[in-house]
């Protein structure tokens, strides 16, 4: 396989980058979340078959994306078909725990539309015949935070070129090998974000200012590799010594896969996060849902600042749970998202539409954000920060 332009490097190897903090840290990753991305080059006839098993985490996917990181096509977790005497624990649950009974194939191939079931991926936009991109391998919260695949292997790929015999692409054999974070493929993917994504403050985060914060939805997302199965909101973040950013709204429910609740138990959302990010979009600290403190009412209160602004009462025996601010010399945005909201909940972002105002369409749910004093807050806690 080749890369994603006449110029890029020979893939001698799958999954040669791994997105997350201390990897590839860019394109607004989550700390609670790896992503593993391998370029592709596809002609006519040709195909890559994917064989994997389904992962002991929250939530899992494979997504195809073309050159400028703008998805194409996608399969969660549980819209992939298990193989033959396999089932899906993300769809059934008498599934069991054997991962050899786990496994399944997925195909990703040129020539055929998105959305066209059958374990297959689009490789390229508008069913044309040939194309380059990436595919992406993505894994949430898995069961053991020491293994970030969710206890089985990634899944194998093999190359199958039209007239040729299949050929199986060796795994990259570790993460600083030549095609590792230092390798051409990780030059070429902070090229391509450098290239297509927003410079400067991120654009389409609503008109948030100090007196008047606010959560927006973002128009901008071409070249940062979005995940479909999320949506989110966005505001800046403007940094001042001695200011602390509060926000606070309702939790959503979600599965909470390191207490053994099964992905299939009814809830609002399968996850849904806050994170801090500096452009060009490195992230500096998230909490996640089963990360957050929330009090007797399911409300939650998160603080963001720097470790020297950090207010006494900012912790989680006081119901609140603190975000680093990370660098201040850059611009900072604050980003909450929502993944895979239940049918009959209303209240998630996914809900919000172009031009709708997210405070009324969220209730509750909406994260209201005001700015606020280190001292104020530590004399009177978030009530005293209300806008």
């Amino acid at each position: 396989m080749a890369g994603t332009t006449a110029a890029a490097p020979e893939t001698t190897c799958a999954w040669p980058a791994v997105v997350r903090p201390g990897r590839l840290n860019f394109a607004f990753p989550e700390t609670n979340a790896t992503y593993w991305m391998t370029p592709y080059r596809l002609g006519e006839g040709d195909r890559i078959v994917v064989e994997g098993t389904y992962p002991s985490a929250r939530f899992t996917s494979l997504t195809a994306y073309d050159f400028k990181g703008a998805p194409i096509d996608s399969l969660a977790d549980y819209e992939i078909a298990p193989r033959s005497g396999s089932k899906n624990p993300f769809a059934v649950a008498d599934a069991g725990t054997d991962p050899a009974q786990h496994r399944y194939q997925v195909t990703l191939r040129p020539g055929v539309a998105a959305g066209s079931g059958d374990n297959t991926i689009a490789a390229t936009t508008k069913s044309a015949g040939s194309g380059t991109g990436w595919l992406v391998l993505r894994i949430y919260v898995p069961a053991d935070e020491a293994d970030p695949a969710g206890e089985v292997p990634l899944p194998a790929l093999s190359l199958r070129r039209q007239g040729s015999s299949p050929k199986s692409v060796p795994e990259c054999p570790r993460a600083d090998a030549t095609q590792g974070p230092q390798g051409p493929v990780a030059k070429e993917l902070k090229d391509l974000v450098k290239k297509y994504a927003p410079p400067g403050r991120f654009e389409g985060c609503g008109k948030s200012t100090v007196s008047d914060p606010g959560f927006a939805l973002p128009n901008k997302a071409a070249g940062l590799f979005p995940n479909p199965y999320n949506t989110y909101l966005c505001t800046p973040l403007d940094y001042e010594s001695g200011r602390i950013a509060v926000i606070r709204g309702k939790a959503p429910t979600f599965p909470d896969t390191g207490q053994d609740q099964s992905v299939l138990t009814k809830t609002q959302l399968r996850y849904w996060s806050v994170c801090q990010w500096q452009l060009p979009y490195p992230v500096s600290s998230c909490a996640a849902d089963f990360q957050t403190a929330v009090d007797e009412e399911g409300r939650y209160t998160y603080v963001v600042s720097t470790k020297q602004d950090r207010p006494a009462n900012a912790t989680t025996d006081k119901g609140v749970t603190w975000i680093d601010w990370g660098p201040t010399n850059v611009s900072s945005l604050l980003l909450m998202r929502n993944m895979l909201p239940a049918q009959d909940f209303h209240n998630a972002i996914q809900d919000v539409q172009k031009g709708d105002d997210p405070a009324k369409v969220m209730g509750a749910y909406y994260p209201d954000i005001t700015y606020c004093t280190k001292d104020a807050f530590a004399k009177g806690g978030p009530d005293a920060c209300t806008g």
